[in-house]
């Protein structure tokens, strides 16, 4: 009985000094494009038709250096939705049963005085069950 004792004080001991804390896995440094809708954009229209569009794609994850590739991408309204890789495989924004969780793909243009377009990007992440991260940065 005094064991019991004696081992419920060190393990209550132990746990105020070293509280068990959650973890959460974000990649370092990065900032994703929230998805927008087109009224709250910086721009007052769709810039982009909704399709497939072959794009130069900067990659970074927890494992790699970073990597460019030519990717096809899927937009609807100015929003990346997909991701296609050269091997056939592919992310998407939607359900998936992949354990990812995918933020962002929202284009942000940049304009001059004028309003003309002069270069866009969208900077998509994706974070893995076990620490694992993605992240794709889209220039345009």
């Amino acid at each position: 009985m005094k064991a019991n004792k004696f081992l419920y004080g060190v393990v209550t001991l132990l746990l105020t000094v070293f509280p068990i804390q959650s973890q959460t896995y974000n990649p370092p440094f990065v900032s994703y494009t929230p998805v927008y809708d087109v009224t709250q954009r910086n721009l007052r229209q769709v810039v982009l038709d909704d399709g497939v569009y072959e794009v130069l794609v900067d990659y970074k994850s927890n494992t790699t250096s970073r990597e460019q590739y030519v990717l096809d991408v899927r937009i609807q309204n100015d929003n990346i939705t997909h991701i296609y890789f050269n091997n056939g495989g592919y992310v998407h924004n939607g359900v998936n049963y992949s354990d990812y969780t995918w933020k962002g793909g929202g284009i942000r243009w940049n304009v001059d005085y004028s309003g003309n377009i002069i270069s866009g990007y969208a900077v998509i992440q994706l974070t893995y069950d076990g620490g694992r991260w993605q992240v794709f940065t889209i220039n345009f």
